[in-house]
């Protein structure tokens, strides 16, 4: 038991210490009573502007006792020999976690991308060079240092593959217009091997190259925590999936829900419209019989708090959004599974994320690597991962499980991705 003192206790500074202390096994207890705390024979820390004698402290500044969302004056310092951040010149490696954690910078930045989405640029982890490792695990572990707890070097890891289902079939399903709209755009761009292979299965002399869902069956024998996410949106320039009454699509996807959980992957303009967001929902809640409780934005598309706000109305309990798609990281600064803390209200909420590392897009299409350099980027984010503890979390899509075309070459990565050595 760590006995901390403070001058106030607030949701916020709950909410670090549970990351810091809780999620790695150890209990704390706060007190506001200096006659208590002095006298107490237990292993302390003081997180006050106050001085006690030999006690490990840290002089906070005002980002966990207050409830505004802010701007601050933001800088990279030193502490014990780590970086952390400074706000309004007050060094602070709990409201350091706290910032990064809560995702702050969101609340105020104004900058987005052509799909609305925060720039991973523009995060701070980014600009001070800390985006590809859990720092907020680093900055905890190093305040249990200096508090002098002694470290137990085992730390919990696990692999979860996760799947977005954006379209179920290339061709199959997809009906006459569809197809000879899909056949005329592909000969117009002398993309004859396409030509080819969508009349090969529309034939039904040739497997759909979308339909992987045997291989991802397969691999929920040995990755129970596999996770799909399914497209129910509406038809329209980025939602390409098909109907969602398809009745070989609602096949698929119970025979999927037999081996894994299957969540909601909200439509592109569902991430700050409610109307949609149920609708999707209850047709997947139909399909599976059962309430829908995971949830992952198409496209990323994420405004804190606007989206969470909707999923957390919807019942959704476990979001696995949290990462970017134009590069890796840790957008949360952790792996491990962190509620959410609305800084709205400043509470922590029931709706639980599970930050993701990469994206099969990310490393292919945004960063243009090469199999053999993806291969390197996934081995130094698991490691990362394995040294901190959490849950190595991934994504890739039924289509790019086929392996054809530009991701000919790439089964290596994702072989990569699912091993424990």
């Amino acid at each position: 038991m760590i006995l901390i003192f403070v001058e106030q206790v607030t949701n916020r500074l709950r909410y670090t210490l549970d990351f810091i202390f809780n999620a790695r096994g150890f209990n704390y207890e706060l007190t506001t009573d200096i006659t208590y705390f002095t006298a107490a024979n237990a292993r302390k820390f003081n997180y006050s502007n106050r001085s006690f004698e030999g006690i490990p402290t840290v002089t906070p500044c005002n980002l966990l006792f207050e409830e505004g969302i802010d701007a601050i004056a933001l800088d990279k310092v030193c502490f014990e020999d780590l970086e952390i951040m400074s706000f309004n010149q007050i060094p602070d490696l709990l409201a350091s976690i706290f910032f990064v954690l809560s995702r702050y910078e969101e609340y105020w930045v104004s900058e987005r991308d052509a799909h609305d989405r925060f720039p991973a640029v523009c995060s701070m982890q980014s600009v001070y060079g800390w985006l590809n490792e859990p720092i907020c695990d680093r900055w905890a572990i190093s305040l249990l240092t200096f508090i002098g707890i002694p470290l137990t070097p085992n730390v919990e890891f696990k692999i979860q593959p996760t799947f977005d289902i954006d379209s179920t079939f290339a061709y199959r399903e997809k009906g006459l217009l569809r197809n000879m709209a899909g056949t005329i755009r592909d000969v117009s761009k002398g993309k004859i091997a396409r030509v080819k292979e969508r009349f090969q299965v529309l034939s039904n002399t040739r497997k759909d190259p979308f339909d992987t869902f045997d291989r991802i069956k397969a691999l929920t024998v040995n990755y129970p925590d596999t996770r799909c996410f399914w497209l129910m949106a509406d038809y329209g320039s980025y939602n390409k999936n098909l109907a969602f009454n398809n009745t070989k699509q609602r096949e698929i996807i119970k025979d999927i829900a037999t081996r894994c959980e299957i969540g909601i992957h909200p439509g592109y303009d569902s991430y700050t419209s409610a109307k949609p967001l149920a609708l999707e929902i209850s047709r997947l809640s139909a399909v599976l019989e059962k309430p829908v409780t995971f949830s992952r934005q198409h496209f990323l598309r994420v405004r804190i708090p606007e989206t969470y706000t909707l999923l957390v109305e919807q019942r959704i309990k476990e979001d696995y959004s949290m990462g970017y798609a134009e590069t890796t990281g840790f957008r949360m600064g952790t792996a491990r599974k962190t509620a959410w803390f609305d800084l709205r209200t400043n509470e922590i909420t029931g709706l639980m994320f599970q930050p993701f590392c990469y994206m099969d897009g990310t490393l292919n299409e945004y960063l243009k690597l090469c199999p053999e350099q993806a291969i390197q980027e996934v081995r130094e984010l698991k490691r990362v991962v394995k040294e901190f503890g959490g849950t190595f979390s991934f994504i890739w899509h039924n289509e790019t499980l086929g392996f054809k075309q530009h991701w000919a070459g790439w089964e290596l990565v994702f072989e990569e991705s699912i091993s424990y050595s």
